[in-house]
C-alpha cells in the first residue's frame, strides 16, 4: 500500500520537534544570566576597591597619628644640635623626647656603619650588632633628603614575634650621615599591643589585614594570625601577579574576592605595606539574587513548555518503537515466537512487519540448529565413550572386545565382529563377536571377502555399507540370512595410513547409516586403530626390555659368577693330586676353593637383589655390606676386613645410598687400585651413620682426576640426595679412603 507523504516518520519528527527552539532559548537565557553575573561582579569588585581605599586612608591616618607626634617632637624640639656627637644626641633623645612609650618594640641607635651602640630599654646583648645588611639601613644611609621608611617585620632576640621600625637618620653640620635611630613597634599576639589596638579600633572588618613587603601579617583582627607568613598562599600570589588590584579566587567550595591597596611605600622597592580585604562572593552577589531567580524561572519555562509539547508529539512515534525494543529483548532471551502488531501507516509499520518475518525465520533456523547440536553432542559422547574404552587397556584383544561392544550398543547395531589383520594384510583373525549365534563362518573372513562388493574399491580405509543379499561368500551370506541380518557395514581400523583390522557391523533392518553416522564410524575406526598401535608398540617395547635385561644378566654372569666358578672348577680338579703330594698345600687350595664358592654365591645373591628390588628393601645394611665383601673377595681374591659396629635402623633411601656407594667404591678398587688389602668399616649410632672404605692400592692424584671419573660424580649425587657428606682422600702409592657421613634431620 502506498503511504501518504504526511504519514512519513521524518515529517512527523520534524513537525513535532522543537529541540532547536529549546536550544536557542536556553542559550539566550544562559548568555543573559552570565552577562548579568559578569557585569554585576565587575561592579561589585570596583565598589570593593572604593571601600578599600577608604580603609587604607583610615589605617594610614591612624599609623601616622601614632608615630608622627613623637617623631616631630624629636626633630623640631629635641635633636636640634647637629654639632653634638651621635652618642650624645641619642642619649638626649632618650632623655627628653616625649611619647617614647609608644614604641613598645624598643628604640635602637646605630652608627654610620650600622653598628648598634645604644638602645631603650637597655639591651647589652644587642650592643655591637651589625644591622647594615638590611635594605632599610641602606635606604636611609643613601638618602640624604630625609627620613627612612617603615620597615618590614624583622626579628631580634628580644622580640620573637618581630617588630616594625620607623628609621630616622642623623646628620652632622656637614650633612654627612653619622647614624640613625630605629623607633620600633612590636608585633605581639595580644590585646596590649599598641599597633594592634590602634588599628583594631578602626573596625575595618573581620576579613581585612595588613601585610609587609615579605607578605607577613602586621595586623589582623585575629590575634593568632599576627606574624604569619602568607608568601606561599596561592590566592596572595595570584593577587600580586594579576594586573588588577582585585581578583576572584575559587578554592574548593570557597569563592571569594580579594582586593589590596598600598598603605605604606618607600623608595626601597622591597619595603612596603599593603592592606588586603577578602569578601565572600556570595555576599557580594546577594543583591542580585531576586533577578537571578527571575532569570532561572524564565529559563525553566522556556525549556519545560517546548519539552512538554515535543514529548506529547513524539510519544505517538516512540510507542511502536518501544514495542519493537521489548519484542527484540524477548527474542534475545530465546522467545523466537514473539510477534508484534503496529498500525501507524508509516515506516515503523513496515519495520514491524519485517521484524515478524525475521523472527519466523529465526525460529525455524533455531529449531534446525538445536537438532544438529543434539546430534553432534551425541556423536561426541559416543566417540568419547569408545575412546575411553579403547584406551583402558594395552592388550589388543581386550581393546577390540570392549570397543566392539561399545560401538554396537552406542551406534544401534544388532551385532558385529572384530578382526585383526596379520602383517601381510590378507589374512584376518577373528578376535571378538557379538550377536552371532554361530560364528563359524566368521573365522574364515578375510579382507578380500569384500573386494567383489558393489561400489567397493581397492581402498579399504573407507567405511562402506551394503545389503547382505549382495555378493558375499556363500557361507557368510547364509549365516547372515539365518540371523535375519539385512544390512552390513565395514569399518576399517587404521592409523597413519596403515590398516590394522576392521569391524563388521550388522543390522536387522535395511536402512543405511546416515552420512554423519558413517563419518562417526570412520572416527571410531581411527581411534581404535591408534589404541591398537599403542598396544603393539608397548608389546614390542616390553619384549625389547626383556631381551636387554637377559643380555645384561648374561654379561654379569659371564664377568663375575662364570669366571669364579671356572676358577673353582680348576682348583677342584687339581686338589686330589696336590693333596696326595702335599696335604698342607691341599688345605690351602681347599680354603681358596671355599672363598671362590662363597664369592660366587654372594655374586648370585647380588644379582638376585638387583632383579628383585623388594629383596633389597627387606635386607638390612649389615647383610648387604657382608654380601658385597664376600662377592668382592670371590671375584678379586683380595681380603676384605669388615668391621660393623652398632645396630643401624635406617630408612630405605638412606640404606640404598650407603649400599650403592659401597658397591661403587669396591668396583673402583677392583678395576683401578691393584690393592692387596681392603678395610670396610661401618659405624652406627642413633641418627648417625659413617662408612669408611680404605685400600692400600696405587692411589691417585686428586688434582689430576676430574670429578666425573671412576664413578665419583655418581657417588656424590647419591650422597647429596640424602644430605650426607662424601669425602675422598688419595695419594699416589698410598691408597685411597672413601668416607660417607650421614646425620639425620633431627640432629641437624
Amino acid at each position: 500500500m502506498k503511504k501518504k507523504w504526511w504519514n512519513s516518520l521524518q515529517v512527523k519528527i520534524i513537525a513535532w520537534s522543537f529541540v532547536p527552539t529549546v536550544i536557542i532559548l536556553s542559550a539566550v537565557a544562559w548568555f543573559t544570566f552570565y552577562s548579568y553575573q559578569k557585569v554585576l561582579g565587575d561592579l561589585a569588585m570596583r565598589e570593593d576597591l572604593v571601600v578599600l581605599d577608604t580603609k587604607i586612608v583610615l589605617a594610614a591616618t591612624a599609623i601616622n597619628n601614632l608615630i608622627n607626634p613623637s617623631l616631630q617632637a624629636i626633630i623640631l624640639n629635641v635633636d636640634t644640635n647637629p654639632e653634638l656627637s651621635r652618642e650624645a644626641r641619642a642619649q638626649n633623645i632618650l632623655d627628653h623626647a616625649p611619647n617614647l612609650d609608644v614604641y613598645d618594640g624598643g628604640i635602637y641607635f646605630v652608627d654610620q656603619h650600622g653598628i648598634v651602640f645604644n638602645s631603650q630599654p637597655e639591651q647589652p646583648e644587642l650592643i655591637g650588632e651589625d644591622w647594615s645588611n638590611t635594605s632599610q639601613f641602606r635606604s636611609v644611609r643613601d638618602n640624604p633628603a630625609g627620613a627612612g621608611p617603615i620597615s618590614n617585620i624583622q626579628s631580634i632576640r628580644t622580640h620573637e614575634a618581630g617588630i616594625v621600625c620607623v628609621i630616622w637618620p642623623m646628620h652632622n653640620t656637614l650633612s654627612e650621615f653619622i647614624g640613625a635611630g630605629y623607633y620600633c613597634l612590636a608585633i605581639k599576639p595580644n590585646e596590649q599591643n599598641i599597633l594592634y589596638t590602634t588599628l583594631n579600633s578602626l573596625s575595618m572588618g573581620q576579613n581585612v589585614y595588613i601585610l609587609d613587603g615579605n607578605q607577613r601579617i602586621i595586623f589582623s583582627p585575629d590575634l593568632a594570625q599576627l606574624g604569619k607568613d602568607l608568601s606561599k598562599e596561592d590566592s596572595i600570589q595570584k593577587l600580586f601577579r594579576s594586573e588588577s588590584k582585585s581578583i576572584r579566587v575559587q578554592n574548593g567550595r570557597e569563592d571569594k574576592v580579594i582586593s589590596y591597596g598600598s598603605l605604606v611605600r618607600s623608595k626601597d622597592p622591597t619595603t612596603f605595606w599593603i592592606l588586603v580585604s577578602e569578601q565572600s562572593w556570595a555576599e557580594i552577589m546577594q543583591p542580585s539574587l531576586p533577578y537571578r531567580q527571575l532569570l532561572l524561572v524564565l529559563l525553566a519555562l522556556g525549556v519545560i513548555v517546548p519539552v512538554l509539547v515535543t514529548t506529547y508529539g513524539v510519544r505517538h512515534i516512540t510507542e511502536p518503537i518501544h514495542k519493537l525494543i521489548k519484542a527484540s529483548k524477548q527474542v534475545t532471551a530465546g522467545q523466537l515466537k514473539q510477534r508484534i502488531e503496529v498500525k501507524t501507516g508509516d515506516e515503523i509499520e513496515t519495520l514491524a512487519d519485517q521484524f515478524n518475518v525475521m523472527t519466523t525465520k529465526l525460529d525455524d533456523s533455531y529449531s534446525s540448529l538445536e537438532k544438529r547440536v543434539a546430534d553432534r553432542t551425541r556423536e561426541l559422547a559416543i566417540l568419547n565413550s569408545i575412546i575411553s574404552v579403547a584406551s583402558h587397556s594395552l592388550n589388543i584383544q581386550e581393546i577390540l572386545e570392549e570397543a566392539l561392544i561399545e560401538t554396537v550398543e552406542q551406534m544401534g547395531f544388532d551385532g558385529g565382529a572384530a578382526f585383526r589383520l596379520e602383517s601381510d594384510l590378507t589374512r584376518s583373525i577373528l578376535i571378538a563377536h557379538r550377536g552371532f549365534e554361530n560364528p563359524t563362518a566368521l573365522d574364515q573372513v578375510n579382507v578380500d571377502t569384500f573386494n567383489g562388493l558393489n561400489n567397493f574399491d581397492e581402498n579399504h580405509s573407507v567405511v562402506k555399507t551394503f545389503e547382505v543379499k549382495e555378493s558375499l561368500e556363500e557361507l557368510l551370506s547364509n549365516q547372515m540370512a539365518e540371523s535375519d541380518f539385512q544390512m552390513l557395514t565395514y569399518v576399517p581400523l587404521s592409523t597413519k595410513g596403515r590398516e590394522l583390522g576392521f569391524f563388521i557391523l550388522v543390522k536387522n533392518e535395511p536402512n543405511k547409516p546416515s552420512p554423519e553416522e558413517l563419518s562417526l564410524l570412520s572416527s571410531i575406526g581411527k581411534q581404535v586403530g591408534v589404541a591398537m598401535e599403542n598396544a603393539r608398540l608397548y608389546e614390542q617395547a616390553e619384549q625389547a626390555g626383556i631381551a636387554t635385561e637377559r643380555s645384561r644378566l648374561a654379561r654379569e654372569l659371564h664377568d663375575a659368577v662364570t669366571q669364579t666358578l671356572f676358577s673353582a672348577n680348576l682348583i677342584a680338579d687339581v686338589i686330589p693330586r696336590i693333596w696326595k703330594r702335599n696335604p698342607e698345600e691341599g688345605l690351602q687350595n681347599l680354603e681358596e676353593l671355599r672363598q671362590l664358592t662363597r664369592g660366587a654365591l654372594a655374586e648370585m645373591r647380588t644379582l638376585l637383589l638387583e632383579m628383585r628390588p623388594e629383596s633389597l628393601e627387606r635386607s638390612d645394611i649389615q647383610s648387604l655390606l657382608t654380601q658385597l665383601a664376600d662377592a668382592f673377595i670371590g671375584r678379586v681374591r683380595v681380603p676384605v676386613s669388615l668391621d660393623i659396629q652398632g645396630d643401624c635402623e635406617l630408612t630405605h633411601e638412606v640404606k640404598i645410598v650407603f649400599y650403592r656407594v659401597a658397591q661403587e667404591a669396591l668396583n673402583n678398587i677392583a678395576k683401578h687400585s691393584g690393592a692387596r688389602q681392603v678395610e670396610l668399616h661401618l659405624g652406627c649410632q642413633p641418627d648417625h651413620m659413617k662408612l669408611i672404605i680404605k685400600d692400600d692400592g696405587l692411589g691417585f692424584d686428586a688434582d689430576t682426576i676430574t670429578p666425573d671419573h671412576m664413578g665419583i660424580a655418581i657417588m656424590r649425587e647419591r650422597a647429596n640426595s640424602i644430605g650426607a657428606s662424601l669425602k675422598i682422600e688419595s695419594q699416589l702409592g698410598q691408597g685411597t679412603t672413601v668416607e660417607l657421613d650421614w646425620r639425620s634431620a633431627r640432629e641437624d
